[in-house]
Protein backbone atom coordinates (compact mmCIF):
# COMPACT_ATOMS: atom_id res chain seq x y z
CA UNK A 1 0.00 0.00 0.00
CA UNK A 2 2.54 2.54 1.35
CA UNK A 3 4.75 1.39 -2.29
CA UNK A 4 1.85 2.47 -4.22
CA UNK A 5 1.40 6.01 -2.72
CA UNK A 6 5.41 6.55 -2.46
CA UNK A 7 5.08 9.26 -4.71
CA UNK A 8 2.43 11.14 -3.69
CA UNK A 9 3.32 11.08 -0.45
CA UNK A 10 6.98 12.06 -1.13
CA UNK A 11 5.53 15.64 -2.84
CA UNK A 12 3.54 15.94 0.80
CA UNK A 13 6.42 15.30 2.89
CA UNK A 14 8.64 17.51 0.88
CA UNK A 15 6.10 20.08 1.09
CA UNK A 16 5.65 19.55 4.93
CA UNK A 17 9.15 20.34 5.47
CA UNK A 18 9.28 23.26 3.74
CA UNK A 19 6.41 24.64 5.69
CA UNK A 20 8.51 23.75 8.61
CA UNK A 21 11.50 25.61 7.29
CA UNK A 22 9.28 28.60 5.87
CA UNK A 23 7.68 28.77 9.60
CA UNK A 24 10.41 28.23 12.11
CA UNK A 25 12.36 31.23 10.17
CA UNK A 26 9.33 33.26 11.21
CA UNK A 27 9.24 32.02 14.29
CA UNK A 28 12.34 32.67 15.27
CA UNK A 29 12.56 36.17 13.52
CA UNK A 30 9.43 36.99 15.83
CA UNK A 31 10.93 35.68 18.77
CA UNK A 32 13.85 37.62 18.37
CA UNK A 33 12.99 40.73 16.24
CA UNK A 34 9.29 41.00 17.35
CA UNK A 35 7.58 40.82 14.23
CA UNK A 36 5.84 38.85 11.90
CA UNK A 37 5.26 40.56 8.68
CA UNK A 38 7.42 40.07 5.74
CA UNK A 39 7.73 43.42 5.47
CA UNK A 40 9.07 44.36 8.31
CA UNK A 41 12.51 42.02 7.06
CA UNK A 42 15.58 44.03 6.04
CA UNK A 43 17.04 43.08 2.98
CA UNK A 44 19.75 40.86 4.50
CA UNK A 45 17.15 38.79 6.59
CA UNK A 46 15.40 38.19 3.16
CA UNK A 47 18.33 37.26 1.54
CA UNK A 48 18.90 35.15 4.59
CA UNK A 49 15.43 33.13 4.36
CA UNK A 50 15.90 32.61 0.51
CA UNK A 51 19.54 31.17 1.33
CA UNK A 52 18.02 29.04 4.01
CA UNK A 53 15.06 27.48 2.50
CA UNK A 54 16.89 26.95 -0.96
CA UNK A 55 20.17 25.52 0.81
CA UNK A 56 18.52 23.25 2.57
CA UNK A 57 16.09 21.54 0.22
CA UNK A 58 19.41 21.59 -2.40
CA UNK A 59 21.97 20.35 0.74
CA UNK A 60 18.89 17.19 1.63
CA UNK A 61 19.01 15.49 -1.56
CA UNK A 62 23.08 15.63 -1.46
CA UNK A 63 22.49 14.13 2.21
CA UNK A 64 19.99 12.05 0.77
CA UNK A 65 17.02 13.32 3.58
CA UNK A 66 14.21 12.19 1.15
CA UNK A 67 15.34 8.73 0.32
CA UNK A 68 13.83 5.26 2.24
CA UNK A 69 14.77 5.11 5.50
CA UNK A 70 13.96 1.69 6.30
CA UNK A 71 17.32 0.56 7.03
CA UNK A 72 18.86 3.74 7.99
CA UNK A 73 19.10 4.10 12.05
CA UNK A 74 17.26 7.29 13.42
CA UNK A 75 20.01 8.62 15.03
CA UNK A 76 22.26 8.72 11.58
CA UNK A 77 19.32 10.12 9.95
CA UNK A 78 19.31 12.36 12.54
CA UNK A 79 22.85 13.18 12.34
CA UNK A 80 22.69 13.99 8.59
CA UNK A 81 19.81 16.37 9.75
CA UNK A 82 21.08 18.16 11.78
CA UNK A 83 24.52 18.67 9.81
CA UNK A 84 22.19 20.25 6.69
CA UNK A 85 20.03 22.52 9.02
CA UNK A 86 23.38 23.83 10.68
CA UNK A 87 25.06 24.16 7.06
CA UNK A 88 21.52 25.99 5.64
CA UNK A 89 21.80 27.78 9.05
CA UNK A 90 25.88 28.78 8.72
CA UNK A 91 24.81 29.88 4.71
CA UNK A 92 22.11 32.28 6.48
CA UNK A 93 24.12 34.15 8.51
CA UNK A 94 26.31 35.40 5.71
CA UNK A 95 24.01 38.05 4.26
CA UNK A 96 22.72 38.44 8.21
CA UNK A 97 26.56 39.18 9.53
CA UNK A 98 27.62 41.61 6.51
CA UNK A 99 24.85 43.50 6.38
CA UNK A 100 23.30 43.75 10.06
CA UNK A 101 24.14 45.79 12.65
CA UNK A 102 22.76 44.21 16.40
CA UNK A 103 24.93 41.48 16.39
CA UNK A 104 23.83 40.02 19.38
CA UNK A 105 20.25 40.32 18.02
CA UNK A 106 21.54 38.46 14.65
CA UNK A 107 23.26 35.72 16.53
CA UNK A 108 20.28 35.28 19.52
CA UNK A 109 17.95 35.26 15.41
CA UNK A 110 20.29 32.09 14.18
CA UNK A 111 20.52 29.97 17.29
CA UNK A 112 16.77 30.15 17.50
CA UNK A 113 16.65 29.80 13.92
CA UNK A 114 18.68 26.27 13.53
CA UNK A 115 16.73 25.06 17.22
CA UNK A 116 13.13 25.42 15.95
CA UNK A 117 14.01 24.06 12.51
CA UNK A 118 15.78 21.24 14.23
CA UNK A 119 12.78 20.25 16.20
CA UNK A 120 10.43 20.73 13.83
CA UNK A 121 12.36 18.48 11.13
CA UNK A 122 13.28 15.98 14.00
CA UNK A 123 9.64 15.69 15.14
CA UNK A 124 8.39 15.16 11.59
CA UNK A 125 11.12 12.23 11.45
CA UNK A 126 10.08 10.90 14.50
CA UNK A 127 6.41 10.11 15.10
CA UNK A 128 6.17 8.45 11.59
CA UNK A 129 8.76 6.16 12.12
CA UNK A 130 7.45 5.31 15.66
CA UNK A 131 4.56 4.11 13.40
CA UNK A 132 5.73 2.34 10.81
CA UNK A 133 7.48 0.70 13.54
CA UNK A 134 5.01 -0.07 15.55
CA UNK A 135 2.97 -1.72 12.42
CA UNK A 136 6.61 -3.57 11.08
CA UNK A 137 6.86 -5.58 14.83
CA UNK A 138 3.71 -6.79 14.48
CA UNK A 139 4.13 -7.71 10.83
CA UNK A 140 2.69 -5.21 8.77
CA UNK A 141 4.23 -3.12 5.98
CA UNK A 142 7.39 -5.72 5.82
CA UNK A 143 9.60 -6.55 2.84
CA UNK A 144 10.65 -10.50 2.53
CA UNK A 145 14.40 -11.39 1.90
CA UNK A 146 15.65 -14.20 -0.17
CA UNK A 147 19.68 -14.81 0.67
CA UNK A 148 21.86 -16.31 -1.95
CA UNK A 149 24.63 -17.96 0.07
CA UNK A 150 24.86 -20.19 2.56
CA UNK A 151 28.38 -18.58 4.47
CA UNK A 152 29.60 -16.49 7.36
CA UNK A 153 28.25 -13.02 4.88
CA UNK A 154 24.89 -14.73 4.70
CA UNK A 155 24.96 -15.42 8.58
CA UNK A 156 25.97 -11.84 9.28
CA UNK A 157 23.15 -10.19 7.24
CA UNK A 158 20.32 -12.40 8.91
CA UNK A 159 21.40 -11.93 12.24
CA UNK A 160 21.62 -8.09 11.60
CA UNK A 161 18.19 -8.27 10.17
CA UNK A 162 16.47 -10.13 13.31
CA UNK A 163 18.13 -8.11 15.77
CA UNK A 164 16.38 -5.06 14.34
CA UNK A 165 12.77 -6.36 13.86
CA UNK A 166 11.45 -2.46 13.38
CA UNK A 167 13.20 -2.34 10.40
CA UNK A 168 10.32 -4.18 8.62
CA UNK A 169 12.08 -7.36 7.00
CA UNK A 170 11.57 -10.61 7.01
CA UNK A 171 13.94 -13.44 5.48
CA UNK A 172 12.02 -16.25 3.40
CA UNK A 173 15.27 -18.40 3.50
CA UNK A 174 19.04 -19.61 2.36
CA UNK A 175 19.61 -20.47 -1.25
CA UNK A 176 22.51 -22.87 -1.33
CA UNK A 177 25.07 -22.86 -3.50
CA UNK A 178 28.37 -25.85 -4.15
CA UNK A 179 31.74 -24.76 -2.69
CA UNK A 180 30.21 -21.47 -1.69
CA UNK A 181 30.21 -22.08 1.96
CA UNK A 182 32.65 -21.45 4.36
CA UNK A 183 30.36 -21.44 7.43
CA UNK A 184 32.15 -20.57 10.80
CA UNK A 185 28.89 -20.06 12.75
CA UNK A 186 26.33 -22.49 13.52
CA UNK A 187 23.38 -19.84 12.66
CA UNK A 188 20.33 -22.21 11.62
CA UNK A 189 19.84 -21.84 7.90
CA UNK A 190 16.45 -22.23 6.15
CA UNK A 191 17.68 -23.75 3.07
CA UNK A 192 15.09 -23.64 0.97
CA UNK A 193 16.86 -24.91 -2.26
CA UNK A 194 20.12 -24.81 -4.79
CA UNK A 195 20.70 -22.18 -7.41
CA UNK A 196 18.90 -24.29 -9.95
CA UNK A 197 15.95 -24.03 -7.89
CA UNK A 198 15.45 -19.80 -7.92
CA UNK A 199 13.89 -19.63 -10.72
CA UNK A 200 10.77 -21.77 -8.93
CA UNK A 201 11.37 -19.86 -5.42
CA UNK A 202 10.64 -16.67 -6.93
CA UNK A 203 7.87 -17.83 -8.75
CA UNK A 204 5.94 -19.56 -5.78
CA UNK A 205 6.90 -17.18 -3.03
CA UNK A 206 6.74 -13.23 -2.20
CA UNK A 207 10.16 -11.85 -3.04
CA UNK A 208 11.27 -8.15 -2.42
CA UNK A 209 14.60 -8.51 -2.39
CA UNK A 210 17.40 -11.10 -3.41
CA UNK A 211 20.98 -10.80 -1.69
CA UNK A 212 23.03 -12.08 -2.86
CA UNK A 213 26.30 -13.52 -0.49
CA UNK A 214 28.48 -15.78 -3.24
CA UNK A 215 32.26 -14.82 -3.86
CA UNK A 216 31.59 -13.44 -6.87
CA UNK A 217 35.25 -14.22 -8.14
CA UNK A 218 34.05 -18.40 -7.97
CA UNK A 219 30.69 -17.39 -9.10
CA UNK A 220 30.47 -14.87 -11.89
CA UNK A 221 28.25 -16.61 -13.95
CA UNK A 222 25.91 -17.45 -11.70
CA UNK A 223 25.79 -14.43 -10.18
CA UNK A 224 24.95 -12.77 -13.74
CA UNK A 225 22.27 -15.03 -14.67
CA UNK A 226 20.91 -14.27 -10.89
CA UNK A 227 20.76 -10.59 -11.66
CA UNK A 228 19.16 -11.37 -14.96
CA UNK A 229 16.04 -13.50 -13.61
CA UNK A 230 15.55 -10.67 -11.34
CA UNK A 231 15.54 -7.92 -13.88
CA UNK A 232 12.90 -9.99 -16.00
CA UNK A 233 10.31 -10.28 -12.88
CA UNK A 234 11.43 -7.15 -11.57
CA UNK A 235 12.72 -7.97 -8.05
CA UNK A 236 15.20 -5.92 -6.47
CA UNK A 237 19.22 -7.73 -6.19
CA UNK A 238 21.72 -6.27 -3.93
CA UNK A 239 25.39 -7.27 -3.85
CA UNK A 240 27.50 -5.95 -1.21
CA UNK A 241 30.27 -4.10 -2.47
CA UNK A 242 33.12 -5.35 -0.23
CA UNK A 243 34.45 -8.13 -2.85
CA UNK A 244 37.86 -6.52 -2.50
CA UNK A 245 40.22 -7.46 0.88
CA UNK A 246 40.65 -3.63 1.60
CA UNK A 247 41.58 -2.05 4.90
CA UNK A 248 41.04 1.48 5.24
CA UNK A 249 39.33 2.24 1.74
CA UNK A 250 35.39 3.18 1.66
CA UNK A 251 33.16 1.75 -1.13
CA UNK A 252 30.28 3.26 -3.06
CA UNK A 253 28.62 3.24 -6.11
CA UNK A 254 28.86 6.03 -8.78
CA UNK A 255 28.24 6.36 -12.62
CA UNK A 256 31.08 6.81 -14.78
CA UNK A 257 30.91 8.12 -18.42
CA UNK A 258 27.33 6.25 -18.35
CA UNK A 259 28.85 3.05 -17.14
CA UNK A 260 28.08 1.92 -13.50
CA UNK A 261 31.23 1.72 -11.24
CA UNK A 262 32.26 0.83 -7.47
CA UNK A 263 35.02 3.89 -5.83
CA UNK A 264 37.20 2.78 -3.71
CA UNK A 265 38.51 5.75 -2.22
CA UNK A 266 40.26 6.60 1.51
CA UNK A 267 40.30 10.78 0.95
CA UNK A 268 36.95 12.28 1.71
CA UNK A 269 35.27 12.35 -1.85
CA UNK A 270 33.97 15.41 -3.52
CA UNK A 271 30.89 16.30 -1.99
CA UNK A 272 28.51 19.06 -0.71
CA UNK A 273 30.88 19.23 2.45
CA UNK A 274 34.34 19.48 0.36
CA UNK A 275 32.33 22.53 -1.45
CA UNK A 276 31.34 24.18 1.51
CA UNK A 277 34.87 24.03 3.00
CA UNK A 278 36.38 25.46 -0.48
CA UNK A 279 33.24 28.26 0.67
CA UNK A 280 34.79 28.96 3.57
CA UNK A 281 38.15 28.93 2.57
CA UNK A 282 37.09 31.39 0.11
CA UNK A 283 35.09 33.84 2.44
CA UNK A 284 37.10 33.56 5.50
CA UNK A 285 40.94 34.00 3.48
CA UNK A 286 39.45 37.52 1.58
CA UNK A 287 38.19 38.35 5.36
CA UNK A 288 41.36 37.68 6.99
CA UNK A 289 43.57 39.50 4.15
CA UNK A 290 41.84 42.37 4.34
CA UNK A 291 41.37 42.70 8.53
CA UNK A 292 45.30 41.90 8.12
CA UNK A 293 46.17 44.79 5.30
CA UNK A 294 47.08 47.38 7.89
CA UNK A 295 49.25 44.81 10.49
CA UNK A 296 51.00 42.90 6.97
CA UNK A 297 52.00 47.17 6.09
CA UNK A 298 53.91 47.43 8.84
CA UNK A 299 55.12 44.09 9.10
CA UNK A 300 56.50 44.48 5.41
CA UNK A 301 57.73 47.97 6.39
CA UNK A 302 59.97 46.21 9.53
CA UNK A 303 60.81 43.31 7.19
CA UNK A 304 62.98 45.64 4.31
CA UNK A 305 64.14 48.24 7.47
CA UNK A 306 65.75 45.76 9.69
CA UNK A 307 66.99 43.31 6.49
CA UNK A 308 68.10 42.96 3.09
CA UNK A 309 66.29 40.85 1.02
CA UNK A 310 62.30 40.84 -0.65
CA UNK A 311 59.76 41.12 1.62
CA UNK A 312 58.07 37.51 0.57
CA UNK A 313 59.62 34.09 1.00
CA UNK A 314 58.67 32.05 -2.24
CA UNK A 315 59.38 27.99 -1.83
CA UNK A 316 57.93 25.41 -4.31
CA UNK A 317 55.75 22.83 -2.09
CA UNK A 318 53.75 19.94 -3.29
CA UNK A 319 50.32 19.90 -3.16
CA UNK A 320 47.03 18.06 -3.52
CA UNK A 321 47.98 14.10 -5.70
CA UNK A 322 51.52 16.12 -5.64
CA UNK A 323 51.02 18.90 -7.67
CA UNK A 324 53.76 22.08 -7.29
CA UNK A 325 52.97 24.91 -6.38
CA UNK A 326 54.52 28.23 -5.01
CA UNK A 327 53.65 28.85 -1.21
CA UNK A 328 54.08 32.51 -0.05
CA UNK A 329 55.28 33.86 3.07
CA UNK A 330 56.59 36.40 4.95
CA UNK A 331 60.65 36.35 5.08
CA UNK A 332 61.89 35.59 8.54
CA UNK A 333 65.76 34.33 7.55
CA UNK A 334 68.30 36.03 6.02
CA UNK A 335 68.08 36.25 2.20
CA UNK A 336 70.52 33.00 1.50
CA UNK A 337 68.91 30.91 4.35
CA UNK A 338 69.20 28.38 1.59
CA UNK A 339 72.16 28.21 0.31
CA UNK A 340 73.00 28.41 4.60
CA UNK A 341 71.28 25.02 5.36
CA UNK A 342 73.74 22.74 3.69
CA UNK A 343 76.18 23.97 6.98
CA UNK A 344 73.15 23.21 9.55
CA UNK A 345 71.97 19.80 8.02
CA UNK A 346 73.87 17.99 11.07
CA UNK A 347 71.99 20.30 13.80
CA UNK A 348 68.95 18.78 12.14
CA UNK A 349 66.50 18.19 15.56
CA UNK A 350 64.24 16.22 13.17
CA UNK A 351 63.55 12.65 12.22
CA UNK A 352 62.78 11.59 9.17
CA UNK A 353 63.14 13.91 5.87
CA UNK A 354 62.58 16.79 7.49
CA UNK A 355 64.54 19.51 8.28
CA UNK A 356 64.04 22.01 11.74
CA UNK A 357 65.81 23.22 14.37
CA UNK A 358 65.58 25.53 17.57
CA UNK A 359 67.33 28.54 16.95
CA UNK A 360 68.29 28.58 13.89
CA UNK A 361 70.71 31.08 13.35
CA UNK A 362 69.12 32.02 9.62
CA UNK A 363 66.23 33.71 11.48
CA UNK A 364 66.14 37.66 11.69
CA UNK A 365 65.12 39.56 15.24
CA UNK A 366 61.88 39.95 13.30
CA UNK A 367 61.46 36.89 11.82
CA UNK A 368 61.58 35.88 15.25
CA UNK A 369 58.38 37.57 16.56
CA UNK A 370 56.63 36.92 13.36
CA UNK A 371 57.22 33.14 14.07
CA UNK A 372 56.32 33.18 17.47
CA UNK A 373 52.77 34.45 16.60
CA UNK A 374 52.61 32.71 13.24
CA UNK A 375 51.87 36.24 11.38
CA UNK A 376 54.80 34.99 9.00
CA UNK A 377 51.82 32.80 7.52
CA UNK A 378 49.61 35.13 6.21
CA UNK A 379 50.48 35.71 3.13
CA UNK A 380 49.65 31.93 2.56
CA UNK A 381 45.70 33.44 2.32
CA UNK A 382 47.11 33.88 -1.32
CA UNK A 383 47.47 30.29 -2.05
CA UNK A 384 44.14 29.43 -0.18
CA UNK A 385 42.24 31.61 -2.73
CA UNK A 386 44.19 30.58 -5.50
CA UNK A 387 42.92 27.04 -4.63
CA UNK A 388 46.53 25.83 -3.65
CA UNK A 389 45.97 25.26 0.03
CA UNK A 390 42.77 25.22 2.55
CA UNK A 391 42.60 27.07 5.81
CA UNK A 392 43.05 23.22 7.32
CA UNK A 393 44.85 19.85 6.11
CA UNK A 394 48.26 18.32 5.86
CA UNK A 395 51.27 21.01 5.72
CA UNK A 396 52.79 21.43 2.33
CA UNK A 397 56.33 19.23 2.15
CA UNK A 398 58.91 20.63 -0.20
CA UNK A 399 59.54 18.37 -3.42
CA UNK A 400 62.99 16.72 -1.71
CA UNK A 401 61.16 15.60 1.77
CA UNK A 402 58.56 13.75 -0.56
CA UNK A 403 61.66 11.91 -2.97
CA UNK A 404 61.98 10.34 0.69
CA UNK A 405 58.37 9.53 1.88
CA UNK A 406 58.00 5.76 1.94
CA UNK A 407 54.56 4.99 0.05
CA UNK A 408 51.91 4.85 3.07
CA UNK A 409 53.51 8.43 4.14
CA UNK A 410 52.42 10.24 0.48
CA UNK A 411 48.66 9.18 1.21
CA UNK A 412 49.02 13.19 3.27
CA UNK A 413 48.85 14.39 -0.41
CA UNK A 414 45.67 12.82 -1.39
CA UNK A 415 44.23 15.60 0.27
CA UNK A 416 44.56 19.79 -0.19
CA UNK A 417 47.13 21.01 2.55
CA UNK A 418 46.45 23.51 5.07
CA UNK A 419 48.31 26.78 6.86
CA UNK A 420 47.02 24.89 9.97
CA UNK A 421 46.25 21.18 10.87
CA UNK A 422 46.39 18.68 13.40
CA UNK A 423 50.20 18.73 13.50
CA UNK A 424 50.03 22.38 14.63
CA UNK A 425 47.82 22.07 17.80
CA UNK A 426 49.19 19.25 18.69
CA UNK A 427 52.40 20.16 19.58
CA UNK A 428 54.04 20.73 15.89
CA UNK A 429 58.06 20.58 16.25
CA UNK A 430 57.73 18.53 19.48
CA UNK A 431 56.24 15.27 17.74
CA UNK A 432 58.49 13.17 15.72
CA UNK A 433 58.29 12.45 11.98
CA UNK A 434 56.24 8.86 11.90
CA UNK A 435 53.91 10.41 14.91
CA UNK A 436 52.99 13.46 12.61
CA UNK A 437 52.66 11.48 9.54
CA UNK A 438 50.48 8.81 10.99
CA UNK A 439 48.29 12.32 12.54
CA UNK A 440 47.85 13.01 9.05
CA UNK A 441 46.53 9.46 8.08
CA UNK A 442 43.99 10.01 10.74
CA UNK A 443 42.53 13.71 9.35
CA UNK A 444 42.22 12.18 5.78
CA UNK A 445 40.32 9.02 7.28
CA UNK A 446 37.98 11.39 9.69
CA UNK A 447 37.81 14.06 8.20
CA UNK A 448 34.70 16.28 8.49
CA UNK A 449 33.36 20.46 8.65
CA UNK A 450 33.19 19.80 12.25
CA UNK A 451 36.75 18.27 13.19
CA UNK A 452 38.04 21.47 10.93
CA UNK A 453 36.46 23.43 12.99
CA UNK A 454 37.71 22.28 16.13
CA UNK A 455 41.16 22.05 14.69
CA UNK A 456 40.74 25.98 13.78
CA UNK A 457 39.59 27.12 16.96
CA UNK A 458 42.47 24.92 18.51
CA UNK A 459 44.58 26.97 16.19
CA UNK A 460 43.63 30.20 17.90
CA UNK A 461 44.33 29.02 21.15
CA UNK A 462 47.38 27.84 20.04
CA UNK A 463 49.04 31.13 18.38
CA UNK A 464 47.99 33.26 21.52
CA UNK A 465 50.19 30.48 23.59
CA UNK A 466 52.95 30.64 20.78
CA UNK A 467 52.98 26.47 21.06
CA UNK A 468 55.54 24.50 19.04
CA UNK A 469 56.33 27.72 17.15
CA UNK A 470 59.82 27.82 16.12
Amino acid sequence: MLKELRRPLAILFWLINTFILVGGFFIAHRSTFGNLAITHLSIYHVAAFFLNVVSWLYLSRCFHLFASKRLVMFRDEMANLLKVTALSVLLAAVPILLGGRAYRADLTFLSTLFCVQSIGLISLRYFPRRLLRYFRVRGYNFRQILIVGRNDRAAQLAQAIEKFPELGLKILGFIDAPNGNKVDTHYPFNVLGNLEDFERIIRDNIVDEVFITLPIKSFYTEIEKLIELCEVVGIEAKIPTDIFRIKSSKASISRYLGMAVIDLYTSPKMSIQLFLKRVIDLVFSTILILASLPMSLLVAILIKATSNGPVFFRQQRVGYNGRLFTLYKFRTMVNNAEELKKDLINLNEMDGPVFKINNDPRITRVGRVLRSLSIDELPQLLNVIKGDMSLVGPRPPVPPEVAQYALPDRRRLSMRPGITGIWQVSGRNTIGFEKWMEMDRQYIDQWSLLLDMQILWRTVFAVLKGEGAA
